[in-house]
């Protein structure tokens, strides 16, 4: 099962430097005549060492479940789940030095010393935890890739066709008229043309004879039946 961790190495960087701020040549003049100062900084620095190593071990764990998904089989995986596990022991073992540290504030004559101690501890556990999460991040991904996107659905079919373009012809109509009329029948006095007397009977041909009339010299021709001049 797919474990989810989350941290944020941002805030836990942000409280380290609240704590480590303090850590300049000036702040160690101002704690030097101050212990009072000096133990609470150690305090708060062995708290953010504490949480530091919390977060790495968090992250380690992340990262050894991600391993679930290698079969038994040695992956670059499980060397991420190793390295975070490595870090995660290194923030552990900071965190053992700040709290030390902290102890020997409370305790000795110079707790600036102690201070110094815990504030550099603190910092090392923050950097391990860094590396522990990186690791186990790393390690999640390459257990849990994310899915490709799915492509866009294609447009919905809506049954529109194309438009069919329309060319018009400079045919006269009823050019297929010489295919319909029996021409040598209606050339009464067989001069190879129609006059409008001839083809009086054939309401087809007289309805339109000016416009199969080509040439519009009163008479229709074989060719202007069919369509040309």
């Amino acid at each position: 099962m797919k474990s989810t961790h989350h941290s944020s190495p941002t805030l836990l960087a942000i409280a380290l430097v609240a704590v480590l701020g303090v850590a300049g040549p000036a702040a160690a003049q101002r704690t030097q005549g101050e212990p009072a100062k000096s133990k609470v900084q150690a305090e708060a620095a062995a708290e953010v060492a504490s949480d530091q190593a919390e977060a790495a071990r968090a992250s380690a764990e992340t990262a050894r479940q991600a391993t679930s998904v290698s079969g038994g089989v040695y992956t670059t995986i499980n060397q991420q789940a190793d390295a975070a596990n490595k870090a995660a022991n290194q923030a552990v073992n900071a965190a053992h030095d700040a709290r030390s540290a902290q102890s020997a504030a409370q305790s000795s004559a110079n707790p600036k010393q102690g201070a110094a101690e815990a504030r550099e501890a603190a910092s090392a556990a923050t950097s391990a935890s860094l590396q522990a999460q990186a690791s186990a991040d790393s390690a999640v991904q390459q257990a849990y890739p994310q899915p490709a996107p799915a492509p866009a659905p294609a447009p919905a079919y809506t049954g529109a066709q194309p438009k069919q373009e329309v060319h018009a012809t400079s045919s006269p109509p009823n050019s297929t008229l010489a295919n319909k009329v029996n021409f040598e029948a209606l050339d009464a006095n067989r001069d190879g043309s129609l006059s409008k007397t001839e083809v009086s009977s054939e309401t087809t041909i007289s309805t339109d004879f000016n416009k199969i009339d080509a040439n519009h010299d009163g008479r229709i021709t074989k060719a202007e039946l069919a369509g040309g001049k």
